[in-house]
């Protein structure tokens, strides 16, 4: 959605490195490597990725990526790590007067909107977790992280009527997992060739909004709130046996 703020990782790194005035300071330089690092991610995999030009876009000599990482899968595992922490700082504060529905779009659209503006970072965690044990962990537990938290607003808002943590959690997950596999396709972090979307970006926020209202709460949103995606995807009448 429009309203949300899109910030991109690598650009958060850049902006860290520059408040560090000492020009030889080691956290410094390693910033300026993983926000080159971050940035050609964007273009590129994480297999075609290249030190030499890591450290030509951090502006130092190729020997300096030695100085602080023993190899390339050292350098985007902790790249990965600081990601994670830096996507926690910006999970959303929902407001209490918002509407449940309100809420949901508010989750819905961060995700997206954090998932394209650092896809590149996230697609090197995906596809490295294929083969990476230490990678893998790094996403189930930012997944886990997120999963929890929007669990925990559920039950803020809703209170004694909330289901047990245990299946809210499965929920949240599941329809979570709906929603990473639309942007896995969306933005061609899957190994095959995805599908095309014929709906821009704020139809598919809404109609993701929309599945993980009814999948937590169990019925639809207000028409006055909704109209636009209620329509696309009226709720089906269940046969009778």
């Amino acid at each position: 959605m429009a309203n949300i703020s899109r910030i991109r990782f690598a650009t958060y790194l850049g902006a860290l490195a520059n408040e560090i005035r000492k020009a030889r300071s080691g956290e410094k330089t390693k910033l300026k490597l993983m926000a080159a690092g971050a940035l050609l991610l964007e273009d590129v995999g994480y297999r075609e990725l290249n030190v030499e030009e890591i450290c030509a876009g951090a502006g130092l000599a190729k020997g300096t990526f030695y100085i602080y990482f023993d190899t390339k899968d050292e350098f985007l595992q902790e790249l990965a790590e600081q990601y994670v922490t830096f996507e926690r700082q910006f999970v959303p504060i929902i407001d209490p007067r918002d509407s449940a529905f309100a809420a949901t779009v508010a989750w819905v659209a961060w995700y997206e909107g954090t998932f394209a503006s650092n896809v590149g970072v996230l697609r090197c965690i995906v596809q490295m977790g294929e083969i990476d044990p230490k990678m893998r962990k790094i996403w189930h537990e930012r997944n886990d992280y997120v999963s929890r938290r929007i669990a925990e607003s559920v039950e803020a808002r809703v209170g004694d009527q909330a289901p047990s943590r245990e299946n809210l959690l499965f929920t949240v997950r599941t329809v979570g997992g709906m929603l990473d596999q639309s942007l896995f396709n969306r933005f061609g972090v899957l190994t095959g060739t995805g599908h095309e979307q014929p709906y821009d970006d704020e139809a598919l926020t809404r109609m993701h909004a929309l599945l993980t209202y009814r999948a937590i709460y169990g019925r639809d949103p207000p028409a006055t709130e909704a109209a636009d995606v209620l329509m696309l995807l009226p709720a089906l009448t269940p046969e009778r046996g």
